[in-house]
């Protein structure tokens, strides 16, 4: 939710404690049980919505990153032995073949990631019989095997959650439709005894009030510096994008002491770029939740 939707609730909760405590008033006016009902399922649809979009998404999108991770660890150790017994019997082609750069592997997509393991766990197979001595094995080829089909199921969940995660919030800003629509009707029938009952009417009109507490607020923060020294890196870029799109969201630029803000950014998956000339670009994913600050940290190695 963002600020203003924050505020809503809040004041939906406040008049929804109002009424309650005065029923006796309550029971004279036409129809407001039922418009207090629907008050009731409303703010039930928006926090049960509100609460599963945060939970969707973040812990899909980390286990993916961990799953590469891993998956290019396996990928460039078993690049390094296979180099080094293609160098052993001379064979130049087999050098090329069972090359990888990490650089590369950072780069390119899942899907061709996943592809490019499959081709070298095939070419470690092939050879397989000659390389034990390189510590390359049966059960290495089993890790990796189960490396490459965990990382290649993980691929489509994030995009999945976050389909899920749009339709909670459709669901949930359909409750603030409801709920809008419920208050204009106590609205109405509060008018009713506007004259007779103007303790309550003021109260009403009390709690009726939105108070907005999110001027100002932060949406994300964070700093670049270097990998080795600590030191921040001023003007590196950072590129957000929602996840799975290619339209450049926002583009921001680190001040003098490495950091940058963002005060406001819709609610959503990010895969956000980092780049500075003389340093490796780097990848991340991060959610962006209105209802508590995003911290982005990045360091950036020299090339």
């Amino acid at each position: 939710m963002n600020a203003k939707q924050q505020s809503k609730l809040k004041m939906y909760l406040n008049l929804r404690i109002f009424l309650l405590a005065n029923p006796a008033i309550l029971a004279k006016l036409p129809n407001a049980s039922e418009f207090l009902a629907a008050l009731d399922a409303a703010i039930t649809q928006i926090q049960t919505n509100s609460e599963q979009q945060q939970l969707t998404g973040k812990g899909l999108v980390d286990n993916k990153s961990e799953l590469r991770e891993l998956l290019i660890t396996l990928m460039m150790d078993g690049s390094a032995k296979m180099t080094a017994y293609a160098k052993y019997i001379r064979n130049t082609i087999l050098q090329k073949e069972v090359k990888l750069i990490k650089t590369d592997l950072d780069a390119i997509g899942g899907l061709l990631l996943a592809e490019t393991a499959n081709v070298q766990y095939g070419i470690i197979n092939t050879h397989l019989a000659d390389v034990t001595s390189y510590g390359l094995t049966a059960d290495t080829q089993l890790q990796y095997r189960s490396a490459i089909d965990a990382f290649a199921a993980a691929i489509p969940q994030p995009r999945q959650a976050q389909m899920q995660g749009h339709e909670n919030i459709e669901l949930r800003d359909q409750g603030f439709e409801k709920g809008d629509e419920a208050i204009g009707s106590l609205d109405s029938v509060v008018e009713i005894v506007k004259l007779t009952e103007p303790v309550f009417y003021a109260g009403y009109k009390n709690a009726r009030k939105i108070i907005d507490q999110g001027s100002g607020s932060l949406q994300v923060q964070g700093t670049v510096t270097e990998a080795d020294t600590g030191k921040p890196i001023a003007g590196a870029t950072l590129i957000f994008r929602l996840s799975g799109q290619t339209t450049v969201v926002i583009e921001k630029y680190t001040a003098e002491k490495g950091g940058f803000m963002i005060k406001s950014l819709d609610e959503g998956i990010y895969e956000v770029t980092i780049a500075k000339v003389g340093f490796q670009t780097q990848k991340i994913s991060t959610v962006v939740d209105n209802t508590k600050l995003c911290v982005i940290d990045v360091k950036l190695e020299r090339v």
